[in-house]
């Protein structure tokens, strides 16, 4: 099997994956509220970081060691999320060893990073999670980090953590924090590096790794970055029959960069986003009389011939509706399109934590039962188990000891 790697001691044979995306560094911190203030950071809102506020990592360093506080660091990033998911649940496979994953990566994230101390800490992190880094190294610019940051109470100051000042976020679960599950945190972020990438790292550095991956992910705003790297490498899964998959990242990316998403759906077998960055993409076609209606979307993206011409092939269109039931359509027999719905396991309320990142890791379910070459439906019932899990963690890591089992496809 093209792309295909073995496992020791009974586990399943599976396939490589491959990520392409922007790669952050995530700063994590407990932070007195003035530094909050300081900043103009605003409560469950991500704000852009530009002019006093590029020595926010600076300053938080400061005041963290001032008051005896840790700085924990993780990867972060659409990609970047999805690939940890995949990673996490490859953990739980049996026969997994994380000896022979360090010596021989299944999954992997391409992306842009600069040659700083921020981008020696997000590499060794990923190294550190079983994920191989192949990261272009932009020389110009500072690797791209977010802090993700919760008001620090005044009368716990003094306080320290049962764990070291400064260091990498463990890759599983952490322990609750108060205002994480509260839902008051703050955030901000700088692209940098995450926004470069130079195509001769794909060319010339990484190719290899790039033919042994059976299965390719891309984020549609790498198409913002790197046109040409996500067109490459769409073909090149085309040519050799591997699978190719896109996500639409976001509404803006959709609205404005939707000639460049169309441009990669003839090679694209699977799609996946949510109703509104459908619905943006959409906008592209409504003056062709295209129904503004996620069925119609879905069928329209599903029945765009394929490059290879082999339109037998399925495409599938996942589209993510919150509370309401997933979509998948794909052509049927060469008669139309079979739109099918999944409901969505309910989270109680109080379990609730968190949605961001909820949509990476649900396509991360969905690409571990691909790379396990599973039916639709386990993809599916994958997916759905993770976003779950993804809405009530606290910390950066996934811990998916109770995922469920996968079904075969039929050959």
């Amino acid at each position: 099997m093209e792309g295909a790697a073995d496992v020791p001691n009974g586990a399943l044979s599976f396939q490589r994956l491959l990520c392409m995306g922007a790669p952050f560094l995530e700063v994590r911190a407990e932070v007195p509220p003035s530094l909050l203030e300081d900043f103009k950071l605003r409560p469950n809102a991500v704000v852009q970081v530009e002019g006093h506020m590029q020595t926010m990592l600076t300053e938080i360093n400061r005041v963290c060691t001032e008051l005896g506080r840790p700085m924990l660091y993780a990867a972060a990033g659409d990609a970047t999320t999805t690939a940890m998911t995949v990673q996490a649940l490859l953990r739980e496979d049996p026969g997994y060893s994380f000896e022979a994953t360090q010596q021989d990566p299944v999954v992997s994230l391409l992306g842009g990073v600069g040659r700083d101390q921020l981008g020696y800490k997000l590499q060794d992190y990923l190294n550190k999670n079983g994920i191989q880094p192949l990261l272009s190294e932009i020389v110009s610019e500072q690797t791209g980090w977010t802090v993700f940051l919760l008001p620090l109470r005044m009368d716990d100051a003094g306080a320290s953590f049962d764990r070291p000042m400064t260091g990498l976020a463990a890759p599983t679960e952490e322990k609750s924090e108060s205002n994480v599950k509260s839902g008051v945190v703050y955030r901000a972020i700088q692209a940098g590096a995450a926004n470069q990438y130079k195509l001769d790292h794909l060319r010339f550095k990484v190719w290899e790794q790039v033919e042994a991956a059976g299965v390719v992910y891309a984020e549609a705003t790498f198409l913002t970055v790197s046109f040409e790297s996500v067109k490459i490498l769409a073909e090149h899964c085309a040519k050799m029959g591997n699978t190719f998959c896109l996500s639409l990242s976001a509404p803006y990316v959709c609205r404005y960069f939707g000639d460049r998403i169309l441009t990669v759906i003839p090679y694209t077998d699977f799609i996946f986003g949510c109703e509104s960055e459908y619905l943006a993409l959409a906008e592209q076609k409504r003056s062709e009389g295209l129904p503004q209606d996620v069925d119609a979307v879905a069928t329209w993206l599903a029945k765009m011939p394929r490059s290879d011409g082999e339109n037998w092939k399925r495409r599938h269109v996942v589209i993510t509706c919150g509370e309401k039931p997933t979509i998948v359509a794909s052509t049927w027999r060469g008669y139309g399109v079979k739109v099918q719905r999944f409901p969505v396991p309910p989270v109680r309320s109080q379990r609730f934590v968190r949605k961001d990142g909820a949509g990476d890791a649900f396509a991360g379910g969905f690409l571990y039962g691909l790379m396990h070459e599973a039916d639709v439906e386990s993809c599916v019932q994958m997916a759905l188990y993770c976003a779950s899990v993804a809405v009530q963690r606290t910390g950066p890591g996934f811990s998916f000891k109770d995922k469920p089992s996968l079904s075969r496809s039929a050959p």
